[in-house]
């Protein structure tokens, strides 16, 4: 193996390393793919697996002790915008909210934990879902496609070339309809109107803007990622490296 094999090799290494399932309307929207990758990495921590194997056993349908397995996915997830709903110009339908990272238990069952940006700019989990809904319809997604919940009426969309596809009826919309569709049914329920003042706005202020799907206990404890991405591209070519130091001894021996 020659030398600029083995630099292509290391170079490919963190290229892939930092290529997750991220589309370029998600990049659009200001996720990258570094994004993806603490994301998944909050989720994959080895203290969850703890939390997940309680989450499973605690389930109605729990069929006895479960391992689990968290996929190397990350789906990006967007909640309808409020400004998009107040007709703010430029606004798009919708707001990125977390990362969705399915889970799958020994037994077959399926969980989804949702991976979010905190405060401090650190991801970690804030949500353990039952199901793989995200995941189910992110698969099925067109390149540059956005994944889009209408949270109210938990209605999921494909957001693609400036129509809206529902993933329940199978209806196609263009954005300025819907657009007018959603101010009808809550331009009254955003910040600052009074039904948001009587805590019923559900998923628009700002602190509740992700309406979890539920797991039966609180979100797990939060774990510091912004310095995993680099962290892992140093391992990648730190083994890289050795490779290479062990393939010239190998050629010197």
């Amino acid at each position: 193996m020659s030398r600029r094999v083995l630099a292509l090799a290391v170079l490919t290494g963190a290229a892939l390393l930092m290529t997750a399932p991220v589309s370029g309307a998600a990049q659009a929207a200001g996720i990258s793919s570094a994004d993806a990758v603490a994301a998944h990495t909050a989720a994959a921590a080895p203290g969850l697996q703890d939390t997940l194997v309680r989450f499973f056993a605690q389930a109605p349908d729990a069929r006895g002790p479960v391992t689990v397995e968290v996929t190397p996915d990350a789906y990006p997830v967007y909640e309808l915008s409020p400004d998009f709903v107040a007709g703010k110009p430029g606004a798009a339908p919708g707001d990125f909210a977390y990362f969705a990272v399915p889970v799958r238990a020994s037994d077959g069952r399926t969980a989804t934990l949702w991976s979010v940006r905190g405060d401090d700019g650190a991801w970690q989990v804030g949500n353990i879902a039952s199901g793989d809904v995200e995941g189910g319809y992110a698969r099925t997604l067109p390149a540059g496609a956005q994944l889009l919940h209408e949270p109210q009426v938990d209605a999921w969309y494909v957001v693609r070339d400036g129509r809206l596809t529902s993933l329940s009826e199978r209806t196609i919309v263009n954005v300025a309809d819907y657009q007018r569709t959603v101010a009808a049914r809550y331009a009254d329920k955003l910040p600052g109107s009074d039904y948001a003042r009587e805590g019923e706005a559900g998923g628009y202020d700002a602190t509740s803007q992700v309406m979890p799907r539920g797991d039966g206990g609180p979100a797990p404890s939060a774990h510091d990622t912004g310095w995993v991405p680099l962290l892992i591209l140093v391992g990648v070519l730190a083994v890289s490296g050795l490779g290479y130091v062990l393939h010239l001894r190998r050629i010197s021996a």
